[in-house]
């Protein structure tokens, strides 16, 4: 791992044990929101060791808004502390909303989704790892996470929230660490 870049390594429902235990300690630091870890991502050395997790975010109110969310945590030496919170898809209600429905075991109608658009696509592969949530558009918007790597030597691999239009099967691609 070079400087500064991230190590993709997803590992689902699992951790480093320091991060995990940072995690708890969110429910004592930060009132008002719960954090449900969704996936490690990777690590990346910057001024100690930095761990990017992927989480499910409750905001407690009347409607309890789900979002999801990357922590970003500092590992230095005995210490590891939370550095960000950064959102990734943004929950919301009514016509247009968007429904965080975490899926890591992600329903064959979606996959179908998937795999039909992105067979269309050339230059990387790209899987996908988990459901995070769908949109009522023109059609159903279907967001992925994935992890994306360009077919070439050495590739470096990326996490990215895929969008796919189940109607029209348009892709788009965010990046998740920056």
């Amino acid at each position: 791992m070079s400087l500064g870049s991230w190590e993709v390594k997803v590992a689902i429902d699992a951790v480093p044990q320091k991060v995990a235990t940072a995690i708890g300690a969110l429910a004592e630091q930060l009132v008002g929101a719960e954090y449900r870890p969704i996936a490690y991502l990777g690590s990346q050395l910057v001024n100690g060791t930095n761990h990017a997790v992927l989480a499910e975010q409750t905001i407690l109110t009347g409607k309890d808004t789900k979002n999801v969310v990357l922590l970003i945590f500092n590992e230095k030496g005995m210490d590891c502390t939370l550095v960000s919170i950064e959102r990734v898809v943004e929950g919301g209600f009514g016509a247009g909303g968007t429904e965080v429905d975490i899926k890591t075991d992600i329903p064959e109608d979606a996959k179908a989704i998937f795999d039909n658009a992105i067979s269309q696509f050339v230059g990387s592969t790209v899987k996908p790892f988990a459901l995070l949530a769908t949109q009522v558009v023109a059609g159903i918007d279907y967001k992925f996470i994935a992890e994306v790597a360009p077919v070439v030597e050495n590739p470096e691999t990326k996490i990215a929230v895929v969008t796919v239009n189940g109607l029209t099967g348009k892709i788009s691609f965010q990046d998740v660490l920056k």
